[in-house]
């Protein structure tokens, strides 16, 4: 029995399967989550330590570097690197790209167990796998005209435990506005009036407000327990503590201080459209629906606010679901574009609705099933998913268009429509299959590629293939009984354009050595023009919104920080582009990291329907606030590349890492360097990584005069800190929920700054002594920020891009460098970005490689020969350098979309060579002449190759356009493949021919005709 036989008489189960698998396709298409990006894992991991006081030399010693040596042991651990400030630093350990990080994680912290004895004890240390869940999706600012410590309340307390409740919520983390306290200031004149000192006076506080169970009582059968409490719930009683003197003349602690609600120093400060803010970030669970949760954020916040509380308001300044929303909603535009540009190619070539029904059909079918495999594998719909289901568009219809095609051409001679079926089925049946085989077999090696790149690419990879391998099977079972179903027989030809194509074709076979001499010329001409084509990384993302990192001069107080902030917070959001602005000063968007109080970032959300593109808008903010804030060093950069960059741990495109044992010397060879980059074109944001030096006061103890006093550094050290920071002595209930209670001097007395001068000391005797004659007073101004990479001092020469590609801009850089001479011991190397392109370019062209043996091995058991297989690849390096030099001519860099297309690339070339050669080499089987042969081949080949080529070609027009949030990076694939199509089906429909010719000649010598 024939395959169509079999499949006439199981027609009623295969249509049943096949509207199975459509139904729980679109099912899938509805319930898979919705994400930007696949579920990417990062070999990454971060240690945060913090150290209240200490500087950042002091804090290098003593905590990053025994945690830098103690974890750079850790099993798989392949690079380190620190950054340590003021009372903070992080550690980032990179693994194997193929570990298991979450064993990872449970290594380094069982490692940091075994460190904590050797650090100080007050050190804080927290280690997180970094993964993108671990920053936000939404951005919610809490607003308005009540009070910083009422907007931090609400959105601790309301919004907060609302938003963590709902399904799909991963992190929910609060930052900015002001912790509530209650504030106990001290005078210092009555204290030293009353003979105490900060001290016993914190020490007495603390007493009195102890709430501690005592004891149980059997009371009437029940057992009462027995608390006792201090004045915790009325503000007015703790004026009434004594706090020193006698029974008969007491001291209390009204008499030397005042009690109020108050709220802690400010560390950071945040705001939203230039007001105050505490902003909540939402992050999701790895896997949930970014679009789903959205919603019910949505849902949720207008539930608040019907309820908000005067002077608060909930703003959205931030919205990733919204993009994620408007690009699948693209990209889904452009499958519908591409599937209905490719349906018109079937039409306007087959001239018959029955045709085009039955080669249309295959389309919905396969993306639903495809949607059907992606919820089998576990797989979300992201951009680069639905980007593989636009690639495939005009591919998923090849095989059915082929099908069709060539029962169509048997019907229109007059055979019967089941005949033709049959008939066409065992002709196209194996070169249908092995040339689909040659598209999926280039992604197999992908599964070598690892780093971002590779699991980026790794969805669109698997969805191309199931959609082509369904398509497959689609094209075989249920396209063959649509056309034994609908075509008729008919007495009339479809029309082929074929004069022109075989007058050309002929007089080309009549000069073969010639037609492959220019062959191989345009080959050439298109290399050269393709070697100046740049390079990039990942495509770039216009996902309307944007960040402005922004570093205040070294050593700058918080709230000359916060005025320069507003400024430029207030340059950007004069732009008409822009939605809404969200600033965090001492606080970064995302995990907690080491960041010093003068900086900040700005997160830009610019508005949906705008006529200039994300860089366009940037690059007129750079101009605005260097004009306002010109002391200030600004960075620009589209908050998704922020996210992937700090992810994977390349934060900067350019870095010229700068490493030594003396750090002055690094320090002082940076500025050079930087000199050397200066007005390279495309690098913008040009630093030379030396933060300058934070101001310090160091109390010097004299020991001397501290002995004859009776104090010990340790009583100094508690005096001056609780007059100074204060001292948290306890804490009590306030509606609902604990508040600390902190001792420190009044504002007007510690933050004036001749406060050290003027401090006094109490001594064990109970007189008093100033400070300055226990301590000496030294300025000092030390290092702020201190780098090291692999247990070795690093300052990082550092830069951004803007309107050029990262391999020119990386290649200028090298040549302006090349002659400078590092001083002695100072090793210099160009790494950022380029380094993460440089591994993906390799993984990438040994994917190409692999990927072309393996088109090979299919070739070759197709055609049972090694040369025609060969003859057929000589195509692909015409394909590779011609989507190359498209490339360079729409000004789209090489990067790792484009190379991608370039795999793509050879498997599809090879498709139209096998349709061709396969139905030569069976005209040759009929005693046919290798010229008759291919001339044959050609004109029954010329109109399926054509409409596929077409299809897939006019399949990828709309993602090359690149129309739409998502589109960009899916365009330079787009790009490259209709660039090496469409020459190379020229090449195989004018070139191989000749190249057949001569090979088949060769071997069979003058008989051939």
């Amino acid at each position: 029995m024939s395959l169509v036989g079999f499949l006439r008489r199981h027609a009623p189960g295969l249509a049943a399967l096949a509207v199975a698998l459509c139904v729980f396709g679109g099912i899938s298409l509805v319930t898979l989550p919705g994400g930007l990006y696949p579920e990417v894992s990062f070999p990454r991991v971060v240690v945060a330590a913090t150290l209240s006081g200490a500087s950042a030399e002091t804090m290098q010693l003593s905590v990053t570097r025994p945690v830098e040596e103690g974890l750079s042991t850790v099993l798989g651990v392949q690079r380190v690197r620190s950054r340590t400030i003021r009372a903070a630093s992080e550690v980032s350990l990179w693994f194997d790209p193929g570990a298991d990080m979450d064993q990872a994680l449970s290594l380094i912290n069982a490692r940091l167990a075994e460190l904590r004895g050797e650090l100080p004890q007050e050190v804080t240390l927290t280690a997180e796998r970094l993964t993108p869940s671990s920053f936000p999706i939404q951005t919610l600012a809490v607003t308005g005209t009540a009070q910083p410590v009422q907007l931090r309340d609400f959105a601790l307390y309301t919004l907060r435990p609302r938003m963590a409740g709902l399904p799909g919520v991963g992190r929910v983390d609060v930052i900015g506005g002001d912790t509530r306290e209650v504030e106990i200031t001290v005078d210092p004149v009555r204290l030293e009036q009353a003979q105490l000192d900060m001290s016993r006076l914190a020490s007495a506080v603390a007493d009195a407000l102890k709430l501690e169970p005592v004891g149980r009582l059997d009371v009437h059968y029940r057992q009462e327990l027995v608390v006792v409490q201090g004045p915790v719930e009325d503000l007015d009683l703790l004026s009434q503590i004594m706090v020193g003197g006698s029974p008969e003349s007491p001291v209390l602690l009204g008499d030397v201080a005042r009690v109020e609600e108050g709220r802690a120093d400010r560390l950071s400060l945040t705001s939203a459209n230039g007001k105050p803010a505490a902003l909540v970030n939402i992050g999701r669970r790895p896997g949930a629906d970014a679009i789903a949760l959205a919603q019910a954020i949505r849902t949720e916040l207008e539930s608040i606010r019907a309820g908000l509380p005067p002077g608060i308001e909930v703003l959205v300044t931030y919205d990733q679901a919204g993009l994620i929303a408007r690009s699948v909603r693209n990209v889904r535009d452009a499958v519908a574009l591409g599937g209905l540009l490719t349906l018109i190619v079937v039409g306007l070539f087959l001239r018959s609705w029955r045709a085009m029904v039955a080669a249309a059909a295959a389309l919905p079918v396969t993306l639903l099933m495809t949607c059907a495999a992606l919820e089998l594998s576990g797989g979300t719909m992201n951009l680069m998913s639905l980007g593989g289901l636009a690639v495939a568009i005009g591919l998923v219809v090849d095989d059915a268009v082929v099908v069709v095609e060539a029962v169509y051409r048997r019907v229109t001679s007059g055979m019967e429509r089941w005949a033709a079926t049959a008939d066409a089925l065992r002709e196209i049946a194996w070169p249908v299959t092995n040339s689909t085989l040659t598209t999926v077999v280039v992604f197999a090696p992908l599964s070598l590629l690892s780093g971002v790149s590779g699991q980026f690419f790794a969805a669109l990879a698997f969805t191309l293939s199931a959609a082509v391998l369904i398509s497959l099977a689609v094209a075989v079972t249920l396209t063959p009984l649509l056309c034994g179903w609908l075509l008729l027989p008919q007495a009339t030809h479809a029309r082929t354009p074929r004069g022109l194509y075989d007058r050309v074709l002929s007089r080309l076979l009549s000069r073969p050595w010639r037609t492959v001499a220019v062959g191989a010329a345009i080959t050439v001409l298109f290399a050269g023009i393709a070697s100046g084509v740049g390079t990039g990384f990942l495509p770039e993302l216009d996902e309307g919104a944007f960040v402005v990192d922004y570093f205040t001069p070294t050593g700058t107080s918080l709230n000359e920080a916060d005025r320069l902030g507003r400024q430029i917070e207030a340059a950007v959001a004069a732009l008409p582009e822009v939605a809404s602005t969200s600033r965090r000063l001492g606080a970064e968007l995302g995990p907690p990291a080491a960041t010093e109080s003068y900086v900040g970032d700005i997160t830009v959300e610019l508005k949906h329907r705008r006529t200039r593109s994300g860089p366009q808008v940037i690059e007129e903010a750079r101009t605005r606030v260097e004009s306002v804030a010109p002391g200030v060093r600004v960075e620009f950069i589209e908050l998704l590349q922020d996210v992937l960059s700090d992810l994977e741990g390349n934060p900067d495109p350019i870095e010229v890492k700068l490493q030594g044992e003396d750090v002055s010397v690094l320090r002082s060879f940076a500025p050079q360097v930087a000199e050397r980059l200066q007005d390279i074109p495309g690098l913008v944001d040009l630093y030379d990584g030396v933060s300058g030096c934070t101001p310090e006061i160091h109390l010097e103890l004299q020991l001397a005069s501290a002995g004859r006093a009776g104090l010990t550094a340790q009583e100094v050290t508690a005096q001056v800190r609780t007059a100074l920071l204060g001292q948290v002595v306890s804490a009590i209930p306030r509606t609902g929920r604990w508040v600390n209670v902190r001792v420190r001097l009044r504002d007007e007395d510690r933050l004036d700054a001749q406060v050290l001068e003027q401090l006094r000391l109490r001594t064990p005797s109970g007189t008093t002594a100033p400070l300055s004659q226990v301590a000496q007073l030294r300025r000092k101004c030390l290092p702020a920020e201190l780098l090291s990479e692999n247990l070795r001092p690093l300052v990082p020469v550092t830069g951004r891009l803007e309107s050029r590609d990262l391999g020119s801009v990386t290649a200028d850089v090298q040549a302006r460098l090349a002659d400078l001479k590092p001083p002695e011991g100072v090793e210099l190397r160009v790494g950022g970005q380029r380094d993460s392109q440089q591994a993906s370019f390799r993984g990438l062209l040994l994917v190409l490689a692999l990927a072309t043996f393996g088109v090979f091995l299919i070739l070759t058991f197709h055609f049972r020969s090694l040369v025609l297989p060969l003859l057929i690849l000589g195509v692909a390096p015409v394909a590779l350098v011609s989507g190359l030099a498209i490339l360079r001519l729409t000004g789209v860099p090489l990067n790792v979309s484009s190379l991608m297309g370039s795999i793509l690339l050879v498997g599809l070339v090879v498709k139209n060579g096998i349709l061709l050669l396969d139905h030569a080499e069976k005209e040759r089987e009929e005693g046919f002449g290798a010229r008759e042969a291919v001339e044959r081949a050609a004109a029954v080949r010329l109109r399926p190759i054509l409409m596929t080529t077409l299809a897939t070609l006019l399949g990828l027009v709309p993602l090359a356009l690149g129309l739409g949030e998502g589109a960009e990076l899916q365009r330079p694939l787009a790009i490259t493949v209709l660039g090496g199509l469409s020459i190379s089906t020229l090449v195989v429909l004018l070139g191989l021919p000749p190249a057949y010719v001569l090979v088949r000649r060769r071997e069979r010598g003058p008989q051939v005709s």
